[in-house]
């Protein structure tokens, strides 16, 4: 059965305009996910394919196509092409709880996969160019399952994402996931087109539960980074770095003599965005 919605009404600009701005969003949607999870599960490993963004992993991130474009390079490529060009894989017959979920929230999808992130590993910030509600292409993630030891962080926030839950996230935006739990992270991620049906959905959401600090490693960065603009000792300590591989291993070292854990990728996150914050100040 195909999940393609019922007509709807397309992206307008007055909606793109609407939805500038917004970030992240939990959408008014609880799904139970039990058998949809089960499913994919139980879906043939030869199915998964290793990320394609295979420079910013460590090999942990697969991807599983359900549904995708015919102009795509690859079934697990998300392509910024018509709608009309999507439509479902094989694996998605296998999987009718999940096509029944994509079927009841009546949206116009376009590019539909299952996600996962290993446990003990790292997906490093990537930014997807242009893929935002603002310009009428929504990536939304349903949680099949996951852990509060699972951080993603976009634009520097941690979206509390939890089991059932809709999310939309710019990820037009600078954003990473790292798996400390014990278990895989499985999300459903699926691209809509942004339609009116949509558009209720962000003006009924909000901004989730909080998620706990405990063990987030960009927020022991923070607090590390903190203590380097308060201590001068600290500071000295890192300015003859030569290279940024230098910076982040003394870095983590004086971290963790101060009992504050984090990776590699936090010092390199910080690089970029103070990067960022300085060319943003020429830009009129």
């Amino acid at each position: 059965m195909s999940t393609a919605a019922a007509p709807c009404l397309q992206a307008q600009p007055r909606q793109g305009l609407r939805l500038q701005g917004i970030t992240t969003m939990r959408l008014p949607w609880r799904l139970e996910v039990a058998a949809a999870l089960q499913q994919a599960q139980q879906l043939p490993e030869s199915l998964w394919r290793m990320h394609f963004n295979q420079g910013r992993h460590d090999g942990g991130w697969q991807a599983l196509a359900l549904r995708a474009s015919n102009q795509a390079p690859s079934d697990i490529m998300p392509m910024d092409a018509d709608l009309d060009t999507y439509t479902d894989c094989e694996a998605l017959q296998a999987c009718p709880a999940i096509a029944d979920m994509l079927h009841s929230l009546g949206l116009q999808w376009k590019s539909v996969r299952l996600m996962r992130l290993q446990p003990d590993s790292e997906i490093m910030e990537h930014t997807d160019a242009g893929l935002c509600a603002a310009q009428g292409d929504a990536r939304l993630h349903i949680p099949l399952q996951t852990e509060e030891k699972v951080f993603f962080h976009l634009g520097g926030q941690r979206v509390p994402m939890r089991v059932g839950e809709c999310w939309y996230t710019d990820v037009s935006l600078p954003h990473r996931v790292r798996n400390r739990s014990g278990k895989a992270r499985i999300h459903l991620v699926a691209d809509a087109l942004v339609d009116e049906r949509l558009a209720q959905a962000f003006a009924a959401g909000d901004q989730g539960e909080p998620a706990p600090d405990d063990g987030d490693p960009w927020l022991a960065f923070a607090q590390f980074r903190q203590r380097v603009f308060a201590q001068e000792s600290m500071a000295d300590a890192l300015a003859d770095c030569p290279d940024l591989a230098t910076l982040s291993a003394r870095s983590m070292e004086l971290g963790q003599a101060q009992g504050l854990v984090f990776d590699a990728s936090d010092v390199e996150s910080a690089m970029k965005a103070g990067r960022r914050a300085w060319n943003a100040q020429w830009m009129l």
